[in-house]
């Protein structure tokens, strides 16, 4: 059997880390008979994942530029799959690859559930706008190529099915915390306060992140003197808002209380966690964020938006708070270390929740067991869940 999976535009955050995870994956899963074709970008990671069953096949720089995405998505993949003759295609980032083979496609990006966010919406400039539309378009007019529809949670897709009528059968693949094969040391730029306490917003920089809340939370520690600091881990390049961001709160003199340690190295995430005392995540909108996931495993409370996608993931081992509000998120970090029992309990219950949750290598399983129905024959619904649907 030949597989052929297009990763080509899966080169940074949490698309990467599913793509990373699921390829290594295939090296300890994957039957016998299969070969596996891999389009990606250079120096994302995949270098290390090549076998001699597990075949790379780059992407021409500046391939997945906005200007030659028509042409890579309509011309050279279409191409290379008829070079390649693959039994199916499986293609990781969001958009049906145009081909007559069949194809199972993952969906990470959130914004197709959630077309209709105002406040989401009322956080993009009109280039955000225009971007985030296409998008959602270009997914929904491609579905027609996929046979196979896999999300990460329940609630993605029952919120797919509501949204997409023409959407075709859909099942799980949820995310998992990540399974790193070596640690690095993280050693935080700037000596910790005795009595502080420090949360980390652990996330590049995206509109729907609603990072910027976090500077109204600044200013209530600091008018407050409370003994809170929060860190962010996002670069200036990220976004053309990361920037504007960064500026305003130098100007507006937050940088002791929101200080940026710029992006964190995947392999180091868990030596962050060690060394603060909480995740703060005010975000509007996930699909299945890997941050939940590993701070649930590693043990870090969870400071989060109440939204289905948080509360479907998460349920009762985070705090929740309305991330549109400052002093409702300041309110939630301030009750869960005011009542330091009920944290221990909290994050003992997600210990628990993350073991009951599929690991990298069950997920691997699951996304082969319907790449291999959908080769073999015609899937059906009870085919794309697992034997016992995870609690995400």
């Amino acid at each position: 059997m030949i597989l052929f999976i297009n990763a080509v535009n899966l080169s940074s955050a949490g698309g990467l880390t599913v793509a990373l995870n699921f390829i290594g994956g295939l090296n300890h899963a994957k039957p016998d008979d299969m070969t596996v074709y891999v389009a990606a970008p250079r120096r994302c990671g995949y270098e290390t994942l090549a076998t001699p069953t597990i075949r790379l096949l780059w992407v021409p720089d500046g391939a997945t530029h906005w200007v030659s995405r028509l042409y890579t998505d309509y011309v050279w993949l279409p191409a290379l799959i008829r070079q390649v003759r693959p039994d199916v295609v499986f293609t990781m980032g969001n958009f049906a690859t145009p081909t007559a083979v069949q194809q199972v496609l993952l969906l990470q990006y959130p914004h197709p559930a959630y077309p209709n966010e105002r406040e989401v919406w009322n956080r993009l400039d009109w280039f955000g706008a225009v971007d985030v539309w296409v998008r959602n378009y270009v997914f929904g007019h491609r579905l027609n190529y996929a046979s196979v529809l896999l999300v990460q949670t329940e609630t993605i897709r029952k919120r797919i099915r509501a949204v997409y009528p023409q959407v075709p059968l859909i099942g799980l693949f949820p995310n998992a915390y990540t399974q790193l094969t070596g640690r690095v040391l993280y050693a935080l730029p700037f000596v910790k306060k005795t009595g502080v306490r420090y949360l980390v917003c652990l996330s590049r920089y995206y509109p729907h992140k609603n990072i910027e809340i976090l500077a109204d939370v600044a200013r209530l520690i600091r008018q407050h003197n409370l003994p809170y600091r929060l860190l962010l881990t996002i670069e200036p390049g990220q976004h053309r808002n990361a920037r504007r961001l960064l500026d305003r709160i130098q100007r507006d003199g937050l940088g002791n209380y929101l200080v940026n340690i710029g992006s964190v190295p995947r392999a180091a995430i868990p030596s962050l966690h060690e060394q603060v005392d909480g995740l703060v995540l005010p975000t509007l909108l996930e699909s299945f964020s890997a941050t939940y996931a590993d701070a649930l495993h590693i043990g870090v409370p969870i400071f989060t938006s109440r939204r289905d996608f948080s509360e479907g993931v998460c349920g009762d081992c985070a705090y929740y708070f309305d991330p549109l509000s400052a002093e409702s998120i300041m309110a939630a970090i301030r009750n869960g270390f005011d009542d330091p029992l009920l944290m221990q309990t909290k994050v003992a219950a997600g210990r628990l929740r993350s073991a009951a949750m599929p690991d990298w290598t069950m997920v691997t399983r699951m996304g082969l067991a319907v790449i291999r129905s959908l080769a073999d024959s015609a899937p059906n619904d009870s085919a794309l869940l697992p034997v016992e649907t995870p609690i995400c």
